[in-house]
Formats: C-alpha cells, structure tokens, sequence
C-alpha cells in the first residue's frame, strides 16, 4: 500500500529572488535615469556659480576681533555658519568637478557683506571684503572667498 504524505506539492508563480532582483534593477535604473536627467541642470548651476576674483583679505581671529565692523546676519547652510554685516546672501550646493562630479560643496555669494567670518568643522574663518559683492566657498571644511559675485540681493 502506498502512502501519499502531500510531499508532491509544487510551487507556481514567481519566487521570492526574481522579485528581489527585479526590484533592485528597477532601483537602479531609478538611480540612473534621475542623475542622467540631473546632470545638464548640475552643470550649468556649477558654471553659473564658478565665480573667479581677487582673494578676499583675510583675517586671523585677533584681526577681525580689533576691526569696528560687526557680523549682524547668520546663516546656517550644510553645517557650515556663515555671518555678515550687510546686504543679503545666496547659498548653494554645487556639485564637485564643474557639475559632473560625485558629491557636493557649498558655496554663498554676498551683496555687500562687509565683513565674513564663517563656522566649518575645520575651524573658523574670517574675511573682510568691505564693499562690493563677495562670494565664499566651503570645501572640505575650508573657506575661501573672493571678491567677486553677480548676486545683488535686496541691498543693490
């Protein structure tokens, strides 16, 4: 006599590790497709944004304690605290390596800062750019800042 224990069972329908991996090319050319439509927007704000100028002057922490101009403003941007006396700001993130790179840095253009000092987790840094338009750019923790800039803000 045979006995029949219901071992003979079989599965339909689609396994588990099909929908994984179809879902991880789904995600993937999600990624893909998003970056793709990104890159031309990203390259073009890094163009936009690469400003060149004179260095600003800088300050060592004593300098900028001894001049008469005040920070009045503050701003926190990507936990990096920028402070200025006058005019307004205009802050972004650009995308390393001219838009096409991987990863991002911040930079903030000035109207009429007067005087900068700007918080990193690499320390603090101070510039006095006096009038005119400024722009500071934040790498790595570093700051550096030129004077140069096409933001007017309200202050122009």
């Amino acid at each position: 006599m045979a006995t029949d224990y219901g071992g003979g069972r079989r599965r339909t329908g689609i396994r588990t590790p099909a929908i994984i991996a179809a879902a991880a090319v789904l995600i993937v050319a999600f990624i893909v497709g998003d970056w793709a439509w990104r890159r031309p927007m990203e390259i073009e704000k890094a163009q936009q944004w690469a400003i060149s100028g004179a260095p600003c002057p800088e300050l060592t922490k004593p300098g900028y304690e001894a001049q008469p101009e005040r920070i009045r403003n503050r701003s926190e941007v990507n936990d990096n605290t920028f402070g200025w006396n006058a005019g307004a700001i205009s802050c972004e993130d650009i995308v390393n390596d001219g838009g096409k790179g991987f990863g991002k840095f911040t930079e903030c253009q000035f109207s009429s800062p007067g005087v900068i000092e700007v918080t990193t987790g690499a320390g603090d840094f101070y510039f006095l750019p006096k009038l005119g338009r400024a722009t500071v750019t934040v790498k790595k923790g570093r700051a550096r800042c030129v004077r140069a800039g096409w933001f007017a803000g309200a202050a122009d």
